[in-house]
């Protein structure tokens, strides 16, 4: 179809019917760049994607390669297990945009967040727990509670650029606490 937008299309094919935790990132690549979480057939950049699997699914994760040539299979296990990804922002942010700029656009952007919540109200329930990823989304979105429960209560830094063990280490802490 037309003017259907990748993003959501490829999203919207992982999406489990009870939403068990939701994670909430800053906003999709840029088109251009051929990657993104749900896209099934990225070769590099898919950080996100690699240490989320390693720290939800450890025992099945043995290298990126490996990983990345099971990717379906994976991101089927992950809606299985009701896990869900979106983003704050409807559109990619500028390269290299400063922190400034980012907080700006996830606060433009907070109607757009609270569309999209609304619009995954029959898979979410007072169960339902969400993670912040990312020092902007943390601060802009954590205060606004949109209608689901925050579990961090930290920022959770984005799994690139050095701070890939950071992300597995707070969220392996998360995911443990609401499994005990």
């Amino acid at each position: 179809m037309k003017g259907q937008d990748p993003f959501e299309s490829a999203r919207r094919r992982f999406r489990p019917d009870h939403i068990k935790i939701l994670f909430v990132a800053e906003a999709p690549p840029p088109s251009a760049s051929q990657r993104f979480f749900y896209f099934l057939h990225v070769q590099r950049g898919d950080t996100l994607f690699l240490e989320m699997m390693k720290v939800l699914y450890p025992a099945e994760f043995v290298s990126a390669q490996a990983a990345r040539q099971r990717k379906e299979e994976f991101l089927r296990r992950f809606k299985r297990d009701g896990f869900y990804l979106i983003d704050a922002c409807r559109v990619p942010l500028r390269k290299g945009a400063l922190p400034s700029e980012k907080k700006r656009a996830l606060r433009d952007n907070l109607p757009f967040l609270a569309k999209t919540l609304k619009d995954l109200s029959r898979s979410l329930d007072s169960r339902t727990r969400a993670i912040l990823i990312s020092k902007p989304v943390y601060e802009v979105c954590s205060s606004q509670h949109p209608g689901v429960n925050v579990i961090n209560r930290e920022m959770i830094d984005f799994p690139a650029t050095g701070s890939q063990k950071k992300f597995r280490r707070k969220l392996r802490r998360l995911i443990e606490n609401i499994k005990n």
